[in-house]
């Protein structure tokens, strides 16, 4: 819903976009009402008060669970960049992993830079990604770091800036940002 706002949804709608039951997405719905961060019209729910929701969120964010991997890679700028556009698509799609954190942000509305590239990724996709980017453990070093994730639902809600190159929406994206610590 954030990222149209004011776009209005039927609750069954909603449900399969979000690949959630009905029943959840009534009880969503509910919250979202109780706090007038939304409104029912004709047309279904819509977002009244967007801003206030994602500085709720914000606030009450935990990121995603998982396995943090560290590896190291030869590919470096414009090399590693041919090799996420070569290679994206299927880390995206078999064997999931998906550039997040400061990388997806690089790709949505860079503001700012490191040198370290950041995923979201599943097991398949950890394994596919040390292949294809020739990525090596680190103990220490690393440019590479790999969140191995307990819950897939991120991976649901990935964007495609451009061909070739996946990554975690800009919601996501925007509270891995807010929590990393960094300016």
């Amino acid at each position: 819903m954030l990222r149209d706002p004011v776009r209005q949804w039927r609750v069954a709608d909603l449900a399969k976009e979000s690949l959630v039951s009905v029943g959840h997405v009534s009880n969503v719905r509910n919250s979202l009402l109780d706090r007038r961060w939304a409104e029912v019209s004709d047309e279904g729910l819509f977002l009244s008060d967007p801003d206030s929701l994602l500085d709720t969120w914000r606030e009450e964010y935990v990121p995603p669970k998982g396995d943090r991997r560290t590896f190291y890679t030869t590919l470096h700028g414009s090399a590693f960049e041919a090799a996420l556009r070569e290679y994206g698509t299927a880390l995206a799609l078999d064997g999931l992993a998906i550039l997040s954190s400061f990388s997806a942000a690089n790709w949505l509305a860079p503001y700012a830079r490191t040198g370290t590239y950041y995923f979201y990724a599943d097991d398949e996709g950890v394994d596919r990604m040390r292949k294809l980017l020739k990525l090596s453990t680190a103990a220490r070093g690393e440019n590479v770091v790999v969140t191995e994730l307990d819950d897939f639902g991120i991976f649901h809600d990935a964007v495609e800036p451009t061909d070739g190159i996946h990554c975690t929406s800009p919601v996501q994206t925007y509270l891995d940002l807010y929590v990393s610590g960094e300016r």
